[in-house]
């Protein structure tokens, strides 16, 4: 058989590049005598521009990075020739014309309609409407889309969809919502945690980098991911530099104390280890956080952008993990403003168990790949 993987991968983000791996993998130790591959496709170029900044050495180390990824692409992901096709019509009929008998959907926020043309009143190719394969949504997520505020033809597009994928697996609560308006059978919905929880890191990508960096990380190091202008956080630095932590970044900015900006994606997910804890807008440096015991307290820039009823990805993620309200900041444009990071990472840790992080992360991944046994032809 031929097995098709539809997924993000190839732009300058670790955990959608790594979610595709931990995916890709999955399927192929799945399908072992079967030809297994990511479809070498993307419905909107990718976002490959480096971080904002006057330093030389930056912007050569930016570099690296960009040959990093490319490198991961063609060495980890298998991916070469992949072309960028923005017509929806002509996007399912590239991948019809490559004959899958079956297609696997996910992970990351595939199902979003974040990307479509101004004015385009129809579904993005990633939902496969009318594509004669089994069809199967593995920790997938549709981000935003709000099922009251789509056109009535959107509606109908979706319902067609939805109902043609043999296996329904979503991976936060919004997603679940929009199904329940798309199908009848409900219990054909289920939630699957994210494919980077059977992921085994390999310590000694981060190990020979930070050797080769000359880098050593002190014991109260904390990472923080951020938006070029999160101004937020130069008083948040201020304060963690007062009470003794050593700020670590992937960027650039006036108050990091040591910038890792070279990072493969396989560099990156061992980082975490060496953390007291980590600040980020991103899910996947959440769930990476977690697989290494790490604490992690996340913000999200935009409620507009990143919530449907209430709930994300992130929340999702935290309340799985019984760290829910402690370790959510807020969102950056909310009337409240975000809280106090010092004062969250004191209540995190007050939740924060060992025990009870490991069972869960283990319980994710027997989850994950029960589920995924169970759709195989």
């Amino acid at each position: 058989m031929k097995i098709g993987l539809l997924t993000y991968f190839g732009d300058l983000n670790c955990g959608t590049n790594m979610q595709a791996l931990s995916t890709f993998l999955a399927l192929k130790k799945a399908y072992p005598h079967d030809v297994v591959e990511i479809i070498p496709f993307h419905g909107f170029r990718a976002r490959m521009l480096p971080y904002k900044t006057f330093s030389p050495v930056n912007l050569w180390n930016d570099m690296k990075r960009f040959m990093k990824y490319h490198d991961f692409k063609r060495k980890q992901l298998h991916v070469a020739g992949d072309i960028v096709i923005k017509d929806v019509d002509k996007a399912l009929q590239y991948i019809a014309s490559r004959n899958y008998d079956v297609i696997y959907v996910g992970a990351d926020t595939l199902l979003e309609l974040d990307k479509l043309a101004h004015g385009y009143d129809g579904i993005s190719a990633y939902w496969l409407k009318d594509i004669k394969a089994k069809k199967v949504l593995i920790a997938a997520s549709s981000k935003n889309v709000a099922f009251e505020k789509l056109s009535p033809k959107q509606k109908a597009d979706l319902k067609i969809a939805a109902n043609q994928f043999s296996y329904i697996g979503v991976r936060d609560r919004a997603t679940v919502a929009l199904f329940e308006h798309l199908i009848n059978d409900h219990d054909k919905i289920e939630y699957i945690p994210d494919p980077t929880f059977t992921y085994d890191i390999d310590y000694s990508y981060v190990d020979n980098y930070l050797k080769k960096k000359g880098v050593t990380l002190p014991s109260k190091s904390v990472f923080i991911q951020f938006y070029g202008n999160d101004y937020w956080l130069n008083d948040v630095a201020k304060d963690l530099k007062q009470k003794g932590y050593t700020l670590v970044t992937n960027r650039g900015v006036s108050w990091s104390d040591i910038v890792l900006i070279d990072m493969s994606p396989l560099e990156q997910v061992g980082l975490y280890r060496y953390m007291d804890f980590v600040i980020t807008h991103r899910f996947h440096d959440g769930v990476f956080s977690l697989k290494n015991h790490t604490p992690v307290l996340i913000y999200i820039k935009s409620a507009k952008v990143m919530m449907t009823g209430g709930e994300s990805k992130h929340i999702s993620l935290l309340k799985d993990f019984g760290l829910y309200p402690q370790a959510f900041l807020g969102a950056c444009d909310s009337k409240e403003g975000l809280k106090n990071v010092w004062e969250s990472y004191r209540a995190t840790k007050e939740v924060f168990d060992d025990n009870k992080v490991e069972s869960i992360l283990q319980n994710n991944r027997n989850k994950y790949l029960e589920y995924l046994n169970k759709t195989l032809m």
